[in-house]
């Protein structure tokens, strides 16, 4: 089992912080040829998964307690469980390639939603494979990887010559293309009283640290200013103090706001994002739909809470029923709040109905661990695969302005009160994986069974 201990360390080394993403070529190598000897090869599928997932996924322990995170762990490690039993059954890594590929997808959708934050694409954000994301989307990225890893097992000269030729086409793809058209941008991370679970518990205090942070450091004109998920964590609606902030702060500052505000909807709270315009009336609101389970919602209350302790305190919101964008400077941008970043198809959906996307996130929940980075991988990822600009705002950060092809072109450091200002050019341009939609899975699924079952056209002399 120290193979598999080893793999996985190395594939773990791949998503960030570390972010060194030939790791997971490496890893995943030793992962098959580890397989290939194996005598429990699905025992062995478990301890690597759990062992990548437990390291990946530490962050959120943190203010939860270990429990929960072991238990999500092993959750994780369960999806695992059939690329060994194929192994065993077929002794074709090629059929294991198709096996992780299937429990990748469905690792995204079950249960309660899916969790999808490990993706073996989602450790690639620096790898020259990363440009396939637009042509087929994060599976194809995940097959490219593999396909990867499962040539350097090889150790052949036929094998390793193909990857280094599919690794050089891929840097000769064009760039995602962009537009003369921009909006400009300051995003204010405005810093939370405390960090971990307790960041809000100080009516109005995120708010005030916001406001205040605002009127400090937004000296000129933007097209609109953006706080973070959370940033006014009341109902405006129902604190007229807070209304009347809002009110004359966007007047002082003569720009729209775009603020992540915490409604009340039926009785029921919900995340929203938003847009206040210069008079400090509501031009449009964005309810989250995604909602993040264990974390605005509680999936098996009764057991959760006899789990943790803190699912108690877990108030169930109410999700949003659409997609609604805010005009900037006569542009559609579209919001996207926190964990529903890793969500494919409401992702894509924003980005075919917008020309920039803006993400507002609270990683103060999770603060001084390595959620804000990874989150920031998977934006990066999101952006070359939809070819769209992305701002992404943090209450502690790390907030970025992010370009079409992944690079960030200026980022925050962590847990301080700043600013971050830029723009975002406006695309319409749709990219392959955005028109192939949901059937990009489909194809890339296809096209690794074909490479399972090894058809070879015969050739008739």
């Amino acid at each position: 089992m120290v193979n598999f201990l080893f793999s996985a360390l190395l594939v773990s080394a791949a998503f960030e912080p570390i972010g060194l993403w030939y790791l997971a070529l490496v890893g995943y190598a030793l992962f098959f040829r580890g397989l290939s000897k194996s005598k429990r090869p699905v025992l062995a599928s478990f301890v690597f998964g759990a062992i990548l997932n437990g390291i990946v996924l530490h962050w959120s322990s943190k203010y939860v307690g270990a429990l929960p995170w072991l238990l999500l762990t092993l959750l994780q490690a369960s999806f695992y469980l059939p690329v060994g039993w194929v192994y065993r059954r077929t002794s074709s890594l090629r059929w294991v390639l198709l096996t992780f590929l299937i429990c990748e997808e469905l690792r995204a959708r079950f249960p309660f939603g899916g969790f999808a934050w490990t993706r073996i694409a989602f450790s690639q954000v620096e790898s020259p494979l990363l440009p396939l994301v637009s042509i087929g989307g994060v599976l194809l990225l995940s097959f490219s990887t593999l396909l990867s890893a499962l040539a350097l097992t090889r150790l052949k000269v036929r094998a390793l010559t193909l990857v280094a030729v599919g690794f050089l086409i891929v840097n000769f793809l064009p760039n995602n293309p962009t537009a003369p058209e921009k909006i400009s941008l300051i995003a204010i991370q405005g810093n939370t009283p405390s960090v971990g679970l307790e960041f809000n518990s100080r009516a109005k205090a995120v708010f005030y640290l916001h406001r205040d942070t605002t009127r400090k450091l937004v000296n000129q004109k933007y097209d609109a200013v953006v706080w973070p998920e959370n940033a006014i964590d009341i109902d405006p609606r129902n604190y007229p103090e807070v209304l009347a902030d809002i009110k004359t702060v966007v007047k002082e500052i003569d720009t729209p706001l775009i603020a992540g505000v915490v409604l009340t909807e039926q009785g029921s709270p919900a995340n929203a994002s938003v847009m206040y315009d210069k008079s400090g009336a509501v031009q449009s609101t964005y309810i989250k739909r995604y909602l993040t389970p264990f974390g605005e919602y509680m999936p098996l209350r009764r057991i959760a809470e006899i789990v943790s302790p803190y699912a108690k305190s877990v108030n169930d919101f109410k999700p949003g029923q659409g997609f609604v964008s805010h005009e900037i400077g006569g542009y559609q941008v579209a919001p996207i709040i926190c964990y529903e970043i890793i969500h494919d198809g409401l992702v894509r959906e924003s980005a075919n109905q917008s020309g920039a996307i803006i993400v507002q996130t609270n990683s103060a929940t999770f603060a001084n661990t390595a959620e804000s980075a990874q989150q920031l991988a998977i934006t990066r990822i999101r952006a070359v695969e939809h070819s769209r600009e992305i701002l992404s705002v943090s209450t502690v950060g790390i907030s970025a302005f992010i370009d079409n092809n992944g690079a960030v072109t200026s980022q925050t450091t962590e847990n301080i009160s700043t600013s971050i200002s830029g723009d975002l050019k406006i695309s319409i341009y749709q990219t392959l994986s955005d028109r192939l939609g949901a059937v990009a899975p489909l194809l890339v699924l296809f096209a690794s069974l074909i490479f399972a079952i090894g058809i070879r056209r015969k050739v008739s002399r």
